[in-house]
C-alpha cells in the first residue's frame, strides 16, 4: 500500500475535507471519513492505496502517475467541500454540486417534492406518469444501520404506492457506487425492515430508469390505439 505519511509528513495536520476536523496522522483521519461520512457522496476511496479522496483522475496523477486509472469506478464525489480561514477561524463551503437539484411539481402527490440529483428527477417524471402508481413520497422515514462499529441512520429515497395495493421502497443510486460497502450496509438493514412491513426494497440504477422508461412508452402506446 502507498504511504503517504513518508513523504515528510511527521509533525502535520491533516484535516478531513468533509468536515474539518484535523488529526496527528493521515491513517486516522481516513479512518475517521470511512466512519463518519457518505461513500459516494462525500468521499471515494482509491482502489490502489484505500485511502478517501474526493477525485480519482487527480489523485492518480499525483499518487499513482505510473498506473492506468481503472475504469467502472466512480471518479469524482457528488459534493466536495472547501475550507477558507476566516476572522472567526476555518468556514466550509460546498463548491457547486455536479449535480441537479430542485423540487418536482407532483400533482399526482398534490405537493412538491425535492430532488438531489438528475437521475431522481427522471425517475419521479416516470412515477407521475405511471399508471400503476397511485402516490410516491420522497425520503420517507429513516431506518438504523450498522457500519463499522457505529449505528447511523439511513433515508431510503422513495415509498411508493401501486394501486394494486403493494407498497415498494427505492433507493435511487449510479451503477458504479451500488458496490460500496456503507450502501450494502445501509441495504441489507432497509431490506430487513421493508420486509417486515410486507413491501419490497429495490435500488433503482441507470437499468431500472430505462425499464420504467420503456414501460411508460408502452402505456401511452396503448392509451392512444
Amino acid at each position: 500500500m502507498f504511504n503517504f505519511e513518508d513523504a515528510g509528513n511527521k509533525g502535520k495536520k491533516h484535516q478531513c475535507f468533509v468536515c474539518g476536523l484535523q488529526y496527528e496522522s493521515l491513517v486516522l483521519m481516513n479512518e475517521h471519513i470511512k466512519t463518519e461520512h457518505d461513500e459516494g457522496r462525500e468521499y471515494i476511496v482509491c482502489p490502489v492505496c484505500n485511502y478517501c479522496i474526493r477525485c480519482l483522475k487527480t489523485h492518480f496523477k499525483t499518487k499513482h502517475p505510473s498506473r492506468i486509472m481503472p475504469t467502472g469506478h466512480q471518479t469524482k464525489v457528488a459534493v466536495w467541500f472547501d475550507y477558507k480561514t476566516g476572522k472567526n477561524g476555518k468556514s466550509r463551503r460546498a463548491k457547486k454540486p455536479t449535480f441537479r437539484s430542485g423540487e418536482f411539481v407532483s400533482k399526482k402527490n398534490g405537493k412538491d417534492l425535492h430532488y438531489r440529483s438528475g437521475m431522481e428527477c427522471e425517475f419521479y417524471e416516470c412515477l407521475e406518469a405511471d399508471k400503476d402508481v397511485e402516490s410516491f413520497f420522497a425520503e420517507p422515514f429513516k431506518v438504523p444501520y450498522y457500519h463499522q462499529g457505529e449505528w447511523h441512520d439511513y433515508v431510503p429515497d422513495l415509498r411508493i404506492n401501486f394501486i394494486d395495493g403493494s407498497t415498494e421502497i427505492w433507493e435511487i443510486k449510479p451503477a458504479n457506487q451500488t458496490h460500496y460497502e456503507q450502501n450494502k450496509a445501509k441495504w441489507a438493514s432497509m431490506n430487513n425492515y421493508a420486509s417486515n412491513y410486507g413491501w419490497q426494497f429495490v435500488v433503482q440504477t441507470e437499468v431500472g430508469l430505462n425499464k420504467l422508461k420503456g414501460k411508460i412508452k408502452k402505456q401511452y402506446q396503448l392509451l392512444n390505439e
